[in-house]
């Protein structure tokens, strides 16, 4: 081998390293992130789709919390969420801001039927996942959403008030009932948001995470408007659009 050779062969380990040679969603080859079919299934319709989850209940006992999606979460939409959560990919990070700002660009035209102003607030994670995850996480998912709602009529805020507590348990594996009981009571409140709020979360499986954010707010005396997530729990095919609301 030449000495040449030796050195693209180690230019390309070390670009994989920070950029790998495979598509997050389904493996192909290529030389980005995410190839444009897995992209798609990121990027769809942005819709309603908490009708999935079966713990989503408002603190007031009124219907169900809105939340928005662009996707559900299976197939190659999980994929490359499950990769950038859970397995280091950290340049996916960049894509994801993409697509939670296109989702939170289209519901603020709703919210802005309702409300002047929203407060923009990050569900916190795990610290373990935290620090597992080398990118921003959910608090740069919430930023982005931020951003994009400015670009519109509403007064905005990032708000990152809440806080988790240590002894959360992890939720992968477990089940409805267990997720739902792991989840009660572990969110705190650092201050109270004086504008109604807006949550940021990556994912909404039964609803359990949201639910306690929104209990917790509603305790500090926060009113929560609603959710936006990369992706949702499929339970059936009854999501409604923007104008259902």
């Amino acid at each position: 081998m030449s000495a040449l050779g030796g050195v693209g062969q180690a230019l390309r380990a070390a670009s994989d390293l920070v950029w790998p040679a495979d598509c997050a969603g389904c493996g192909a080859d290529l030389a980005g992130p995410i190839c444009p079919d897995c992209h798609r299934e990121l990027a769809g319709t942005v819709r309603r789709r908490e009708s999935g989850a079966a713990r989503l209940v408002p603190a007031d006992g009124g219907p169900a919390l809105p939340v928005w999606s662009a996707a559900w979460y299976r197939g190659p939409a999980r994929e490359v969420i499950v990769a950038w959560k859970r397995r280091g990919r950290g340049e996916l990070e960049r894509e994801l801001r993409r697509v939670i700002g296109r989702t939170a660009e289209a519901v603020g035209r709703t919210l802005a039927q309702v409300t002047d102003e929203v407060a923009v607030v990050p569900v916190p994670s795990r610290l373990v996942r935290r620090l597992k995850r080398p990118s921003g996480g959910t608090p740069a998912l919430a930023l982005a959403a931020a951003e994009a709602l400015a670009c519109g009529r509403l007064s905005v805020t990032y708000a990152d008030v809440l806080t988790r507590a240590a002894t959360a348990r992890e939720q992968a594996g477990r089940s409805t009932r267990q997720r739902a009981r792991g989840r009660e009571g572990v969110t705190g409140v650092k201050r109270a948001p004086q504008a109604p709020c807006l949550l940021v979360d990556d994912v909404l499986t039964t609803g359990a995470t949201l639910l306690d954010a929104e209990r917790a707010l509603a305790r500090a005396g926060a009113r929560t408007l609603g959710a936006v997530v990369l992706a949702a729990s499929p339970a059936d095919s009854r999501d409604v659009g923007l104008e259902g609301n």
